[in-house]
């Protein structure tokens, strides 16, 4: 099987839209979610656990290296579809508006379905994932890939997700009963998932669990730390980090990358608006959801990013992992 390139980041960070793009650019197989845990044994035990490098998880790695061989759950990876949305359950399919979301899942399908089959013949893999952040050390490690980490700003991030309705339950009761992770980061997230969230509260942690200790231990592995908003700039080499990061030859062009993301926007910091695109966010959440996120965010002590600004702040380890000859477990 050819080399395997692997992209994750917290969800509404853009990475669908990195790697349809990467992957139309490239000739690439895109893979998709593979770790949904509702939709294989292996996912439902693995999505959001923490890892550490040198652990040993035969059937996770076989599971992966199935999925990148198109031998996963080919209806979710490939075309990004569950049963159940196209063939809904009694209970999930009795009213018009059941019936009109069946309906939209299958114009979906319909519409996507030949350049997804097309795509599916493409010989090297490009997985995408949204669960996997804290396993990428051992990701990197035992599948011997390219590992990319896409990290949005978490004031956009909560925002998206806000407005699409997301919750934070499932990750966090993960992260609560996870001993690995806890060893891992020194217990630094125990007083947080242990307070009474509010739904904001709750969105904001689940992205700084999933990106904070990935982020410090990015270059002791071989991980490869890519900012959205640099992806977003004209006055970025993004795209060419993203692409030496996980050596393929083509930057999308401009008019591949001109179809938006979920969460598109168009500038950054060049706009000479008082209020960018980038930086909708900040008008959309309210002044107490601003400092909660905050609150969040200083509670243990990440700086990566400011509430106040939408670019990233860019320190040491932030921008570009490599491997070391000592990485740390």
């Amino acid at each position: 099987m050819s080399a395997i390139r692997f992209i994750s980041g917290s969800g509404r960070s853009g990475t669908t839209w990195i790697q349809d793009s990467l992957a139309s650019a490239n000739g690439l197989r895109p893979v998709f979610e593979p770790l949904h845990p509702y939709l294989s044994d292996v996912g439902n035990e693995y999505a959001h656990r923490a890892l550490a490098a040198d652990e040993d998880h035969p059937a996770l790695k076989q599971f992966l290296v199935r999925a990148a061989a198109g031998r996963g759950p080919r209806l979710w990876t490939q075309y990004r579809q569950q049963l159940r949305w196209l063939f809904p359950p009694p209970d999930e399919f009795w009213s018009k508006r059941d019936a009109g979301r069946t309906k939209r899942h299958w114009s979906k399908f319909l519409r996507e379905a030949p350049k997804l089959t097309r795509d599916g013949f493409r010989r090297e893999p490009l997985i995408k994932c949204i669960r996997a952040n804290l396993m990428l050390p051992w990701i990197a490690r035992n599948l011997d890939c390219r590992v990319v980490l896409i990290v949005r700003h978490p004031g956009a991030v909560v925002e998206s997700e806000l407005r699409s309705r997301w919750n934070a339950s499932f990750a966090l009761e993960r992260f609560r009963n996870d001993a690995k992770l806890h060893a891992l980061t020194g217990g630094r997230y125990r007083a947080l998932l242990a307070r009474e969230l509010s739904s904001v509260e709750a969105l904001t942690l689940r992205w700084l669990i999933e990106n904070q200790w990935v982020v410090d231990a990015a270059a002791a592995h071989g991980v490869t730390i890519i900012h959205y908003e640099d992806l977003r700039s004209p006055h970025d080499n993004a795209w060419s980090r993203l692409c030496a990061a996980l050596d393929v030859k083509h930057v999308p062009g401009k008019q591949t990358l001109s179809v938006p993301s979920q969460q598109s926007a168009a500038t950054l910091r060049s706009s000479s608006k008082p209020r960018s695109r980038m930086s909708r966010w900040m008008e959309r959440l309210t002044t107490d959801q601003i400092n909660r996120v905050r609150d969040v965010l200083e509670s243990a002590g990440f700086n990566g990013y400011s509430m106040d600004d939408p670019a990233p702040r860019i320190t040491g380890g932030m921008q570009t992992g490599t491997r070391t000859a000592e990485a740390v477990p």
